[in-house]
């Protein structure tokens, strides 16, 4: 398997060199015979080359893809309280959250630990360039940085195989030969080995990057907050909380939430139009600013954006025949199978209130008038789309300006045409329902002006995504200082978030718990945090109920009630079976 990784990158590196030849140049060079990991690499940008890789990599899990059900991105949460596969796609199958459809041999199991892994193999071959002394650099700031990011990508990826694994090999350099010899580090180790590699990055990034999108020091002080919580409820040495608090507080220094509104849309002397629709939004407040396409770089004023991923435009897609995101078709809800509760079927009229549409609608981009083109591939529970909602003045579920839960019917031959349809009106079959959800405009814009494809068959929008914001950095702080028993702070930290949301509840020393963290996350990260991550970083106890309490296909569609008897994924069977030259067990649940 590493043979094979290691094949396709200096593959990689031999065709990126000859790309910079000219056909003279090279029927002149005398070729190397064989490559090697001494001569592989001449020149510095072969060697970033390796770097931008990783970044490339986890694009994927935060950028996403235009086939997004065949990415990583949803099996960082599917399963969870908050996401799964909608009920009536899998009625024979299942959802994710019935787990006794998991095995050693599941996909996304597989997926995810080879994923981190090539990531640590392009962060591995990284470092070994930079090591080597022939290779000229423009500058040693230059190299050093390289140095710093790819280490935190080490580190990044080790803390999340601890996560969810626990503990795994250690692998820090890149090996030529094969080896089926590796062997299990302790899940302490293995945090312990993030915790080092961070705090080089955290030393030596920037305060902050030259160029959105690549890391700088807040990024490194987020992951190390969250991996020494992580250490702490491993071990119970409690002043590893000490450390999370330190630099979850440097990263907040360095990216203060934004309070107030921002950006493309936040002027009200800006007359211009996109798709003859208005640039100034009068009704938008500063959390949907934060996810309007141009607002997500420091460089357009959001202090609050620690790393971003930079998504191309159609424009730029169509130059490189790359592709962009389409989190609309993803998430958005199946109008045109859902169906009217009987009371409201009406003579002359189709069975559900988009089953028909008018001319008028037909020739507008779908998502702007009904949340998406829906295929609903992905589907938020109940939980996290309806009842963890409490606070009616909270700006991040405000109808039509970050959220949507009507939408208007589209039969001309019904009575309710252009007038909007609550769900009361939908036929209340847990198959029809679940192919209803509310929508978020941080994936899916509510209007048009958002879309830059006028094709309304195809969902997808260019826009860049955020790999960490500082309001989840506040809601790691509120965590480290809840298990440090300073209950005052962490709710001060999380009331920090609740009122940039201008939520009226707040929270108390007295009710604050690790629940009221976990809810927090729902209502600032939804469709952002790796859940799974979140979750199995906590004690099993804590995370368990969370499922039985809030999980689509236990709690919301209650088919499937056994016991998780698990408390990590389980190690991929096709790893065990490579690794012939040493032992290595399988995660207890699993044998």
């Amino acid at each position: 398997m590493k043979t094979v990784k290691y094949l396709f990158t200096i593959a990689g590196i031999v065709l990126f060199a000859l790309a910079g030849c000219n056909d003279d140049e090279f029927l002149e060079e005398k070729p190397k015979s064989i490559y090697t990991i001494e001569n592989a690499f001449d020149k510095s940008s072969q060697v970033e080359a390796q770097l931008t890789m990783c970044y490339i990599r986890l694009y994927g899990w935060y950028g996403k893809t235009s086939n997004p059900w065949t990415s990583t991105y949803q099996y960082k949460s599917f399963g969870t309280d908050v996401l799964d596969y909608p009920y009536w796609q899998h009625d024979g199958a299942s959802g994710y959250s019935n787990f006794g459809t998991w095995s050693t041999t599941s996909g996304h199991v597989s997926l995810i630990w080879n994923e981190l892994y090539q990531v640590i193999s392009y962060a591995n071959l990284t470092l070994l360039g930079t090591e080597i002394e022939s290779i000229s650099w423009t500058s040693e700031d230059y190299k050093r940085n390289l140095v710093a990011e790819a280490r935190f990508f080490r580190g990044y990826s080790y803390l999340r195989l601890g996560e969810l694994y626990g503990g795994v090999p250690i692998v820090d350099k890149f090996n030529e030969e094969l080896k089926f010899d590796y062997e299990r580090s302790t899940r302490e180790q293995t945090y312990q080995f993030s915790i080092d590699e961070l705090l080089y990055a955290y030393e030596n990034l920037p305060d902050y990057p030259e160029s959105d999108g690549r890391l700088g020091k807040g990024a490194a002080g987020h992951m190390l907050a969250e991996a020494y919580l992580a250490l702490g409820v491993e071990t119970g040495n409690s002043t590893h909380y000490t450390s999370a608090i330190t630099y979850a507080t440097a990263t907040i220094n360095l990216h203060p939430l934004m309070t107030s509104r921002f950006g493309v849309r936040a002027n009200p002397d800006d007359a211009s139009g996109n798709r003859n629709v208005a640039t100034y939004l009068p009704e938008g407040n500063v959390f949907g600013d934060l996810f309007f396409p141009g607002n997500y770089d420091r460089s357009t004023g959001n202090t609050e954006a620690v790393w971003t991923f930079q998504t191309p435009t159609y424009e730029q897609a169509d130059e490189t025949g790359g592709q962009t995101g389409s989190e609309p078709m993803f998430f958005s809800f199946v109008a045109r199978d859902l169906n009217w509760a009987p009371e409201y079927v009406e003579a002359g009229a189709a069975a559900g209130p988009w089953k028909a549409v008018s001319p008028k609608y037909n020739t507008a981009t779908a998502p702007a008038y009904l949340g998406g083109f829906g295929i609903s591939q992905a589907r938020a529970t109940d939980y996290a789309l309806y009842h963890v909602w409490t606070d009616e003045t909270d700006l991040r579920y405000r109808e039509d300006v970050t959220v949507r839960t009507t939408y208007i019917c589209t039969d001309p031959n019904h009575s309710m045409y252009e007038k909007k349809v609550p769900v009361y009106m939908l036929n209340q079959s847990p198959t029809n329902l679940s192919k209803f959800s509310p929508t978020f405009a941080k994936i899916i814009p509510l209007d048009e002006w958002s879309y830059r494809n006028t094709d309304n068959t195809h969902a997808g929008y260019s826009h860049d995504n955020y790999g960490i914001r500082s309001a989840e950095t506040y809601l790691l702080l509120s965590e480290a200082y809840l298990r440090s028993n300073q209950k005052e702070l962490a709710a001060e930290a999380i009331n920090t978030v609740r009122r940039r949301a201008q939520c009226t509840v707040l929270y108390t020393a007295a009710d604050i718990d690790i629940n009221s963290i976990l809810d927090e996350r729902i209502r600032e990260c939804l469709f952002e945090e790796g859940r799974w991550f979140t979750l199995l970083r906590m004690e099993p106890d804590v995370w368990k109920q969370r499922i039985y309490d809030h999980g689509m296909f236990i709690a919301d569609y209650p088919r499937y009630n056994l016991p998780v008897r698990w408390n990590l994924w389980p190690i991929p069977q096709s790893i065990r079976d490579l690794n012939v030259g040493a032992e290595f067990p399988q995660n207890q649940g699993w044998e």
